[in-house]
């Protein structure tokens, strides 16, 4: 039994580490963007797994609030993917990304204010659109062998 445990504690302490690993491992080095859009996936996914419960509507607040800071840091780097378009086409692309993550943090607004009116159906509406926000995003910014959406 407590080999089980033993084993069961070591995956919970090291599955947060290992796609960093991972990106170690293949040489890989994680860019500025990587990383904030890293910062942004946890307090989404965190977000996601607890819009519809009222009582953690403060902490969702705070989710919000990372989820802006970390836009917001994200729509002053440029994605990877830029450097592989033709210069003619690359100041469109990351004006167009710009734009998307602008809109991304503009969303995030009535997320904020059905938080702060205690309205969690709406609130799961607007993560679900964000969601959406997020894989099209995604598919349009970020390099094929990259998409982990």
């Amino acid at each position: 039994m407590k080999k089980v445990l033993s084993l069961f504690l070591a995956l919970a302490v090291l599955t947060p580490v290992l796609p960093s690993l991972h990106a170690q491992e293949s040489g890989k080095k994680e860019t500025e963007l990587e990383t904030a859009m890293g910062k942004m996936n946890g307090a989404f996914r965190k977000l996601r797994r607890q819009i519809t419960d009222a009582s953690k509507n403060a902490d969702s607040l705070d989710l919000v609030a990372k989820l802006r800071a970390a836009a917001d840091e994200s729509t002053k780097l440029i994605p990877a993917l830029a450097a592989e378009k033709p210069e003619a086409e690359r100041a469109a692309f990351v004006a167009a990304y710009k734009k998307q993550m602008q809109q991304f943090m503009a969303s995030l607004a009535p997320l904020e204010a059905a938080l702060k009116a205690n309205d969690n159906a709406a609130a799961e509406k607007f993560v679900t659109e964000l969601d959406g926000q997020k894989k099209k995003g995604h598919k349009e910014f970020k390099k094929p062998d990259e998409k982990k959406s």
